[in-house]
């Protein structure tokens, strides 16, 4: 594989320069997508250990809520213990698709527990009325004992019993002296005992959630921010594959339909959605969601005149890069190649100027060092195969895999000309395509 030594050293410097900052929730969790992605990039194991080590700590913390699911948006200290009191829609979105995307690599139970937590969230206590979700919630007063996010061990005794309260509150780190103050969020990093909560915990759980609901004291911001909106679709998307989870396919399709009849997304949203209806493919297989990825994907701008790009500019510029890559390596078209290119340029012409957010777009430019690699599976039936998903599985994210059939057909080969002269058999048949050629047939 073609590695570019020098854009790793800046991929990585760049990770490292966010994991020195503590703070910066949304610095760290970019580079956490570089990492996963550049592991496979490079081959080299450093990133995925880095990765791991950041995503156990997330899990671990009290940035993570351990009662109701889901993340808060920030911490206010460097070991991820105290949160701002705050649950996003972007940010629960995108680390449920972290989440679920190192559980394709690395299949530890905890990736998958936080990913469909976070997801279970988001669908949960999030819906609008729109069918859209909801921006967030909040705590209304997080100082003090009306913050319902923070315990007690006698408040936990209450809701509990003495005894499973008493084990709860060990396990959780909830004590008399207090984590935030004089009360404690719940954690498990003083608990290194389990990887995953033990059985029967999820119950406890459940009741102290409802205990927490029934006090009040949240605040909910009522917008439906459209970007905020895609990212949870591609996190829906990814999560339905890779788990097998009829559930969240569901989802991700109703919440598409209702994005797609949203003809005036600033360019944020547009981006999320073109990067979305690429994972949405991955998902179903649907080749609507590539011609709707295409024509939603926004085209490179010029910066301002100074130069500066705000945190939005960044936000969309990498999503842009990471859906036009995804356009690129599914259809082969050269334009979506060039786009990609032109984005990082635009990008990296100011690396003194643009955020932490824009260290995703770096997966971008790792790919167009790699060869375009993808396979196509042709069959008779319309229904995903064992084998098609044992292929996903392994492959996936970097290899990507299309799906002829009767039905798609045509579809396809408007979008993938050369799909249109391999025919459909009585049997299926793998066709592997590496940089534009397409390999020997190969059966199940």
């Amino acid at each position: 594989m073609d590695k570019k030594p020098s854009l790793a050293a800046l991929a990585l410097a760049g990770v490292e320069r966010m994991r020195g900052r503590d703070h910066d929730f949304r610095g760290r969790v970019c580079a956490l997508l570089l990492l996963l992605r550049g592991a496979y990039y490079t081959g080299e194991g450093k990133w995925r250990a880095l990765a791991e080590e950041d995503l156990r700590a997330l899990w671990r913390g009290g940035v993570h809520d351990h009662i109701g699911g889901g993340f808060f948006s920030a911490s206010t200290d460097g070991e991820w213990l105290r949160p701002r009191f705050e649950k996003r829609l972007d940010d629960n979105a995108i680390l449920a698709f972290l989440f679920a995307e190192a559980w394709e690599k690395g299949r530890m139970g905890f990736h998958r527990e936080a990913a469909e937590e976070a997801l279970d969230f988001c669908l949960r206590e999030l819906p609008d009325p729109s069918g859209l979700y909801r921006a967030g919630l909040r705590a209304l007063h997080p100082e003090g004992e009306e913050n319902p996010f923070l315990f007690t061990p006698a408040r936990i005794a209450e809701i509990l019993g003495a005894d499973e309260g008493r084990h709860f509150a060990e396990c959780y780190d909830i004590t008399a002296e207090g984590n935030c103050g004089d009360e404690s969020i719940p954690n498990l990093i003083l608990n290194q005992r389990w990887n995953l909560v033990p059985a029967g915990y999820d119950d406890l759980r459940e009741k102290v959630r409802l205990a927490r609901e029934a006090r009040g004291g949240l605040l909910s911001d009522e917008r439906t921010p459209l970007d905020a909106n895609a990212l949870l679709l591609a996190a829906l998307a990814k999560a339905g594959r890779v788990f097998s989870d009829r559930r969240y396919l569901t989802a991700a399709g109703e919440l598409a339909e209702r994005l797609c009849a949203d003809d005036d997304s600033p360019r944020l949203g547009r981006a999320a959605l073109a990067f979305a209806l690429t994972e949405l493919y991955a998902a179903d297989f649907d080749p609507s969601h590539i011609a709707a990825a295409s024509a939603c994907a926004p085209k490179p701008e010029k910066a301002a005149a100074d130069g500066a790009l705000s945190p939005e500019d960044d936000r969309a510029l990498t999503l842009s890069a990471l859906a036009c890559d995804a356009l690129w390596r599914l259809t082969e078209g050269e334009k979506w190649r060039y786009e990609s290119i032109e984005i990082l340029r635009e990008l990296g012409l100011r690396p003194d100027r643009h955020g932490p957010e824009a260290l995703g777009a770096l997966c971008a430019d790792f790919s167009l060092s790699c060869p375009q690699r993808s396979v196509l599976y042709v069959c008779a039936e319309e229904e995903p195969s064992a084998a098609l998903a044992a292929i996903r599985s392994r492959y996936a994210p970097d290899l990507k895999v299309l799906l002829k059939t009767p039905a798609r057909a045509d579809a396809l080969a408007a979008l993938c000309p050369w799909t249109a002269e391999l025919p459909i058999g009585p049997a299926p048949l793998f066709y592997p395509r590496e940089n534009g050629k397409t390999g020997a047939p190969a059966g199940l």
